[in-house]
């Protein structure tokens, strides 16, 4: 059953214990006149009669004392849903987030943008939207101090407990707080809330789960977790070139890409600080023995091994893709932007720290694949769904957003080499990816109207 947009005013008049609702809702839910019924928002609910007034519209109108008990912020414009005796408002959705300043214009630092954003995308849907930090929580009450962009400001206002959480906490480490662990245990194992988009990924385990399912594995490129010398030396043979990577990096810090030259020995390529470094080794051991001290060290073992993809190139330069997907109010996924990310100069991966752009895709693939691009992306596409429905079946908890990070070799060939599940959003800055920005922030409000049965 769908949602019905209505207009929330709390009325001194309204009885203590009821809500009071217009003739139109009445007829169209088939209400009894002085019946009582749960009326819930987010996790709070009240036992009130439903009385009807002689007003059309979609109108409701709270006493003071229910309004208090729900914890509603403040009257407007929000959905309501009713059946089986139950009239739930929201959805109530909560950013999930770490890093209050206690600015009131910008509460969250440089990502109070980006939460505006997510907010502002939305906003017509008429969602509660609030962006909070475990510390803004009041268990004992269950209630949260949320912050709310409206009337183009921040405002803050205590809440009920969110409906669905959108888990945005920026990095690993924050992710690993304490404070962080206990809020997302104590909302999933007391309360209704859905959480989505939890955590963030370990290379080596979405490698394994895609590189053994029948669907994903010819987009993997082959990888170790930890390496021995021997694999490394048989895969250099075979590729001339591969990656070392941390398996739980983020942001390509800690990447080493090797190469092996016969005659000549192992070019490490790596950045550091703001510049790329390159260095030469003889043998494979001393290159080992000079950045991880030995291949027995612990943090070695951290480290995999992939496969080196000779990817197609703008100007000399190689270029990878980061393909941007959302689940819809019908909870499909939808791939909302593809940006093509060439390479710095000198540098070993794509991120704009390291030198790397953002340029249009469509002019890249048609100077690259002439009459055959539109087929390559809609192989790209392909892909990239096939992988978002795969990876989902294998990870525990609601996914809704995702970043994918593919690549096409000189053959036309798909190849997938990192998930990520909060992933940054530097592509929709390039002017031929703006208006997708703007389509991938809405899209998470469509999601959490899905996952609440909103719509």
């Amino acid at each position: 059953m769908n949602s019905i947009l209505c207009q929330i005013r709390i009325h001194s008049k309204t009885p203590a214990k009821a809500i009071v609702i217009s003739q139109t809702l009445w007829k169209h839910w088939g209400c009894k006149n002085g019946q009582s019924i749960k009326v819930q928002l987010g996790n709070k609910t009240v036992i009130a009669r439903i009385l009807t007034a002689s007003v059309t519209g979609h109108k409701i109108f709270l006493s003071s004392d229910v309004a208090k008990q729900l914890s509603f912020p403040y009257p407007g414009t929000i959905r309501a849903l009713y059946s089986d005796k139950t009239l739930k408002f929201g959805p109530v959705i909560g950013i999930l987030t770490t890093g209050f300043c206690g600015n009131q214009d910008q509460p969250f630092g440089r990502r109070s943008q980006l939460f505006r954003s997510f907010i502002q995308a939305g906003a017509h849907e008429k969602p509660l939207f609030y962006v909070f930090t475990p510390e803004m929580v009041n268990w004992n009450n269950q209630t949260v101090w949320g912050w709310y962009f409206i009337q183009n400001r921040w405002q803050r206002f205590q809440s009920p407990f969110p409906d669905v959480i959108y888990e945005r906490v920026p990095n690993r480490r924050a992710e690993s707080l304490a404070q962080v662990q206990s809020c997302l245990r104590r909302f999933k194992q007391t309360t209704n809330c859905k959480v989505f988009n939890q955590g963030f990924f370990n290379k080596w385990s979405i490698h394994k789960m895609l590189s053994t399912h029948p669907l994903t594995s010819t987009f993997m490129p082959e990888t170790f977790l930890p390496p021995t010398l021997q694999v490394l030396k048989s895969m250099l043979d075979e590729y001339q070139m591969v990656y070392l990577k941390p398996s739980g990096g983020s942001l390509g810090l800690g990447i080493f890409r090797i190469t092996h030259h016969p005659g000549k020995g192992y070019y490490c390529r790596f950045h550091q600080g703001n510049r790329n470094v390159l260095h030469l080794f003889r043998s494979l051991e001393a290159l080992i023995q000079h950045y991880f001290g030995s291949i027995d060290s612990p943090r070695f073992k951290k480290y995999l091994v992939q496969q080196g993809i000779r990817l197609i190139r703008h100007n000399n330069r190689p270029v990878d893709f980061r393909v941007h997907m959302h689940k819809d109010a019908g909870g499909n996924w939808n791939v909302v932007a593809i940006g093509s990310k060439a390479a710095g100069f000198g540098s070993i991966t794509t991120h704009v720290r390291t030198g790397g752009s953002v340029i249009s895709t469509d002019q890249l693939l048609g100077k690259t694949f002439r009459h055959h691009a539109f087929e390559v992306k809609k192989m790209i596409v392909r892909s990239a769904i096939l992988i978002a429905r795969t990876l989902e079946e294998k990870i525990d908890g609601p996914l809704g957003e995702l970043g994918l990070d593919m690549g096409v070799d000189r053959n036309g060939r798909v190849w997938l080499f990192e998930v990520n599940a909060k992933p940054g959003r530097h592509i929709f800055l390039h002017p031929s990816l703006r208006e997708a920005g703007r389509r991938s922030a809405k899209y998470i409000t469509d999601y959490c109207l899905n996952l609440t049965n909103f719509i």
